[in-house]
């Protein structure tokens, strides 16, 4: 039998639990709300109406915290998953500031240049280099002054704070609100968890160019970074 790609895996599984990721997120990511919101917090640009892309958008989610802050925006969701988007559809119905387009966002062409670019506990599954390429992919297509926002998960830099990060996560899990079947859909994808380590995510932003890089928000594995071109 012929192995699944990345991609297929992905897809395959995020389009499983499509239906249910947004009520399972806050069970699952103790620090869901932070995350978001301080995303959106950091997406600041002098538009009003900027042309914004979120990355393995999935279900809009994270896109919806930025419409707050930006409802006259121009927002282009990209995800894998077709399941996924649709769901994102009926969030933004009627709204003809959106796009959406169900594909792999490492070999789409973004096609123009955007003054806001977001993702959201996505970006963690590609090799590493990909990461790198995906970083400076997104440099080149932002207008100056810029921002790219990436809500994401590292690894720990010793293999004692790994443990530490990956133990503080299974106790913060609410297994008792999922089912036997969410658990192990849950389960399968963080299977395919490939976190790059901080230090390394900081370093690639600062060699790509990207100006004024932090990490705005860190809980255990759990970070925002922040770069502007």
């Amino acid at each position: 039998m012929e192995e699944k790609s990345l991609d297929q895996l992905l897809k395959e599984k995020f389009d499983q639990g499509a239906e249910e990721y947004d009520q399972q997120r806050k069970h699952v990511i103790p620090c869901l709300e932070d995350l978001y919101q301080v995303t959106a917090d950091l997406s600041t640009v002098e538009t009003s109406q900027p042309n914004i892309l979120d990355l393995g958008a999935g279900t809009g989610l994270l896109t919806s915290y930025v419409y707050n802050r930006y409802p006259q925006g121009s927002f282009t969701l990209l995800d894998l998953s077709g399941e996924m988007l649709d769901i994102a559809r009926a969030r933004f119905q009627n709204l003809d500031n959106f796009s959406y387009v169900a594909v792999n966002y490492l070999k789409h062409d973004f096609e123009g240049f955007f003054d806001i670019v977001v993702s959201s506990l996505s970006i963690h599954h590609l090799k590493h280099q990909d990461k790198k390429f995906l970083y400076h992919k997104v440099y080149e297509h932002l207008n100056p002054g810029g921002v790219f926002i990436n809500a994401d998960q590292v690894l720990g830099p010793h293999p004692a704070n790994e443990d530490e990060y990956q133990q503080n996560w299974m106790d913060k899990i609410d297994v008792g609100y999922l089912t036997e079947s969410e658990k192990k859909t849950i389960y399968d994808r963080m299977e395919l968890d490939n976190p790059a380590s901080l230090e390394d995510n900081l370093k690639w932003l600062d060699e790509i160019g990207y100006q004024d890089v932090d990490v705005y928000y860190k809980y255990y594995n759990f970070v925002v970074l922040y770069g502007k071109k």
